[in-house]
């Protein structure tokens, strides 16, 4: 599992918006094409979404994932 702390330090520290105060959607690519395959998960906080991005890292090899921010933690 990716350090969460780790990742909101690099992000802070080249300039960027605390990622843990996003909410992200996880979308799922094909990754011979670049396709969209699915949209597993809409709204979710960061943590959650590397917790889920890597299970479906895991169970779906012929898949890139991205996790892309949709909204502010308010």
């Amino acid at each position: 599992m990716p350090d969460l702390q780790a990742i909101r330090n690099e992000a802070l520290l080249a300039g960027a918006v605390d990622p843990t105060t996003l909410r992200f959607r996880i979308i799922e690519l094909d990754k011979f094409d670049g396709t969209i395959l699915s949209i597993p998960s809409e709204d979710i906080c960061l943590s959650d979404a590397i917790e889920e991005t890597a299970r479906l890292v895991r169970a779906r090899i012929d898949s890139h994932f991205c996790l892309e921010p949709v909204g502010f933690i308010q």
